[in-house]
């Protein structure tokens, strides 16, 4: 990481997916918790020097709107995440995407074309990219199951560019990362309309 460590706490079911997500973030430089336990966490975790907490999907909401308002308490600062999925590389994605704070150009988002399976991006500049997707593989809880596969890496010029999604991704619980210099997307691949 190129800021200051910054301090990460992760809430979810599945202990799997919060020792090997934490793992993953200590590796790029984080100061990363993981915990199943939802209750007391003011008591247990030093609100005051964390900075992003992310919330799974098996959290519940009376449970995140509590957690939160006694987390804000202590520091209002911190940022708050949704998981998108138990999948510990898109989870670290996403807070790498929070941490950097990068100020997205206008019109510069990646698209998503299910019916063609293709991702877009247009770059007004070269950039380094990196466009990964993500898919679970097995649904069993508590512990998920998943597999990712990097669809591009490297320098890209300036213009369009196009990123299709292999037919071994599974699109029903599919999801993909962009990194395009210092900003970043993930956001939900769904399957083409029937």
């Amino acid at each position: 990481m190129t800021t200051a460590t910054k301090n990460v706490l992760i809430m979810g079911r599945s202990q799997l997916v919060l020792d090997t997500t934490v793992a993953q973030l200590a590796e790029r430089g984080y100061h990363a918790q993981g915990t199943r336990e939802f209750d007391n966490i003011t008591r247990r975790f030093d609100a005051a020097e964390m900075d992003i907490v992310v919330f799974g999907g098996q959290v519940a909401p009376d449970q995140k709107a509590e957690i939160r308002e006694a987390l804000v308490a202590v520091n209002p600062g911190l940022e708050f995440l949704q998981g998108l999925a138990g999948i510990p590389g898109l989870i670290v994605d996403q807070v790498e995407a929070a941490a950097a704070d990068e100020t997205v150009i206008p019109g510069q988002a990646p698209s998503y074309e299910a019916e063609k399976r293709e991702i877009g991006l247009s770059l007004f500049a070269p950039l380094e990219v990196k466009v990964t997707a993500y898919w679970a593989t097995a649904l069993v809880p508590p512990d998920p199951k998943s597999d990712s596969a990097v669809l591009h890496e490297g320098r890209l010029p300036a213009g369009e560019h196009r990123f299709p999604i292999p037919d071994s991704v599974e699109l029903n619980a599919a999801f993909a990362t962009v990194l395009a210099g210092g900003a970043s997307w993930s956001f939900r691949l769904s399957p083409p309309a029937s």
